[in-house]
């Protein structure tokens, strides 16, 4: 009985803590490539970052769902 009121009070505590730290940004997507350099066997690795842009909604889409349907039409 106790231990399961003890195991309640920690995980009351431990939710109360992960709710006060703030959430890590997420992490640059990498690329990475090998190249073979000029007078050694092993090939060099180098890691780039990709910049991620956020997604433009489409002329069309944003059209389409601006328009009204045509006097008559019927789903």
């Amino acid at each position: 009985m106790i231990s399961v009121i003890l195991s309640l009070a920690f995980a009351a505590t431990s939710a109360n803590v992960a709710a006060d730290t703030p959430a890590k940004p997420a992490k640059p997507k990498k690329v990475c490539e090998k190249i073979e350099v000029t007078g050694s066997t092993v090939p060099k690795r180098v890691c780039r970052t990709v910049v991620v842009e956020p997604a433009k909604p489409k002329d069309e889409a944003t059209q389409a769902a601006t328009e009204k349907p045509a006097p008559g039409a019927t789903n």
